[in-house]
């Protein structure tokens, strides 16, 4: 048995049977961990390859990144969001949106510097507060207009989310 094409596989079949199961329109499908872990490699590629069977029409790429903020130099980082992205990238995976996760409000250049350096647009780019309450989350997504991006501001066909 191999990690590649067995496990994968069976991820995959998994994904499928779970949408055939409960008739869904719609599978979420969370990967947790670190990027570029060896843990997560044969879920992102099995997340890859459904993707390529579904198509880039079909599919959505959702990243959730950590922006730590600093307090030595009082500054948010972006490098760890960036590394991260590429090494998505760099297993066939290309985000459509990203989150960030962070414990202050980020400086408008943040969103503007992670869109230009993680190839989404400015839109796409989304802040995600830590908060005293979790079920405050939902809230606050919506205040970003996070499912809008499922309608008006995410284009199916570019796979892009659009600003107009």
């Amino acid at each position: 048995m191999q990690i590649i094409p067995h496990i994968t596989q069976e991820i995959k079949d998994f994904i499928y049977h779970v949408g055939a199961e409960t008739n869904a329109d719609v599978v979420i499908t969370e990967i947790g961990g670190t990027t570029g872990d060896i843990e997560s490699q044969p879920f992102l590629e099995a997340a890859r390859q459904v993707s390529l069977e579904q198509g880039r029409e079909n599919t959505l790429f959702i990243h959730v990144t950590l922006v730590p903020f600093l307090r030595g130099s009082d500054e948010h980082k972006t490098k760890p969001t960036q590394h991260s992205v590429k090494e998505l990238q760099g297993m066939g995976i290309s985000p459509n949106i990203i989150v960030l996760r962070c414990d202050e409000p980020l400086e408008p250049e943040i969103f503007r510097k992670i869109a230009m350096f993680c190839n989404v647009k400015p839109d796409c780019v989304i802040e995600n507060r830590t908060l005293p309450t979790l079920y405050e989350a939902p809230l606050m997504l919506e205040d970003e207009d996070f499912s809008s991006m499922s309608g008006g501001r995410w284009s199916r066909g570019s796979n892009r989310c659009s600003t107009g």
